[in-house]
């Protein structure tokens, strides 16, 4: 039989993600649950696992490739050598694969385990109301799960979805009042640049190569060298409260990360003061809100390059003196010593509280980013 290996859904992040590694060839042996492929976005690596025991028969990528979520990957075999269709279309016996959980999406109930068979109406419906087919009971032919499967559950789950609406339109309303505050108390002012990723582009490539179990997103240079810049900035670091001054010595930063029906903030300790690849690893448990953190950050980093937004401004977190915002990284003319040629660029706004900074720390501040992405090693 032949299973279609798709890419799951990323979350909110983004909806697309690049081929960085195989891990099987063709022919190889894999088991349920076995990685078979790493991808990678702006802000998480991941890892695809096979739903299906069988052998490895065909990619439908390329490694370096920038594919869809929910677009087909790889087709897997029962046996080595079974004939098999060389195309990526799913077939309605075709199980649903498992999504992976990024850093970016929080946890959702899980249902029963294993495989689920659905009709492609069904599959399309489910995924239009955001419902998980494996808490679907199917009353087709060997369990198949039809549309009037999917609408009876969605009639179902109505009543018990009230409770949770509820509880979003909470983290809603105390997101709204909050930017609302912000907005009111703090006299916000903004200052935009494009730094040049030439230098880390090149840094980055030579550690993921180096590094392939640890790999680095545009988005970790970008946080570390931001906290570094805080650190020789110290003019950012000053918290104000009713006209009352304190210095930080910690480069401590937010991370703003996309959470379900709200934005929230995970702290990060000082990643100024620790190696490349504890930060990594740091800021991967901080984006998971694995561990707590005893920071008290005055910096708030938000990305929304993952969806190709070249610049925005962020909204100033209470208790924070800035706000970095950061734009895609893209190709861009720019003349070279009256040659015009093609740079990595990626446009970067900072919001600042005029309360505590001026405009000469703000471009002093954004200066020394460029300065660390030019050595960030």
């Amino acid at each position: 039989m032949r299973h279609v290996i798709i890419l799951p859904d990323l979350g909110q992040t983004t909806n697309e993600a690049t081929i960085r590694q195989f891990l099987k060839k063709p022919g190889d042996n894999v088991s349920r649950g076995e990685s078979i492929l790493a991808v990678s976005t702006d802000k998480v690596e991941m890892e695809v696992e096979s739903f299906a025991n069988g052998y490895l028969r065909h990619w439908l990528v390329e490694e370096g490739a920038l594919t869809s979520a929910m677009s087909p990957v790889a087709i897997i075999t029962d046996t080595a050598d079974e004939a098999y269709a060389e195309t990526g279309e799913e077939e309605m016996s075709t199980p649903e694969p498992p999504k992976v959980e990024s850093a970016a999406k929080a946890p959702v109930l899980s249902g029963t385990s294993g495989p689920v068979t659905a009709a492609p109406a069904a599959r399309a419906l489910a995924k239009e109301r955001g419902i998980d087919l494996s808490n679907v009971q199917g009353t087709g032919p060997d369990g198949l799960i039809t549309k009037a499967d999917v609408l009876r559950f969605a009639e179902g789950s109505e009543n018990s979805s009230e409770s949770s609406t509820s509880a979003d339109n909470r983290a809603l309303a105390a997101m709204a009042a909050t930017t609302i505050a912000s907005k009111r108390d703090v006299p916000h002012f903004y200052a935009t640049v494009d730094v040049s990723m030439s230098r880390a582009a090149t840094f980055r490539s030579q550690w993921n190569h180096q590094h392939p179990d640890l790999h680095a997103t545009y988005n970790d240079v970008l946080v570390l060298c931001a906290a570094r810049s805080l650190r020789d900035s110290p003019r950012l670091n000053v918290s104000y409260n009713n006209g009352n001054y304190r210095q930080h010595k910690a480069a401590d930063v937010f991370l703003v990360v996309s959470r379900e029906p709200a934005m929230v903030l995970a702290p990060l300790g000082n990643p100024s003061a620790t190696p490349f690849d504890v930060f990594l690893k740091d800021i991967r448990r901080a984006t998971q809100m694995s561990a707590a953190s005893q920071a008290e950050p005055l910096l708030a980093i938000s990305n929304l390059g993952m969806f190709g937004v070249k610049q925005f401004s962020a909204i100033i977190p209470p208790g924070c003196t800035s706000a970095l915002a950061i734009g895609t990284v893209r190709e861009q003319p720019v003349l070279q010593n009256g040659t015009l040629e093609n740079e990595l660029v990626c446009s970067l706004t900072l919001s600042a509280d005029h309360r505590v900074v001026d405009g000469v720390a703000a471009a002093r501040f954004l200066e020394r980013i460029q300065f660390h992405l030019n050595s960030p090693s």
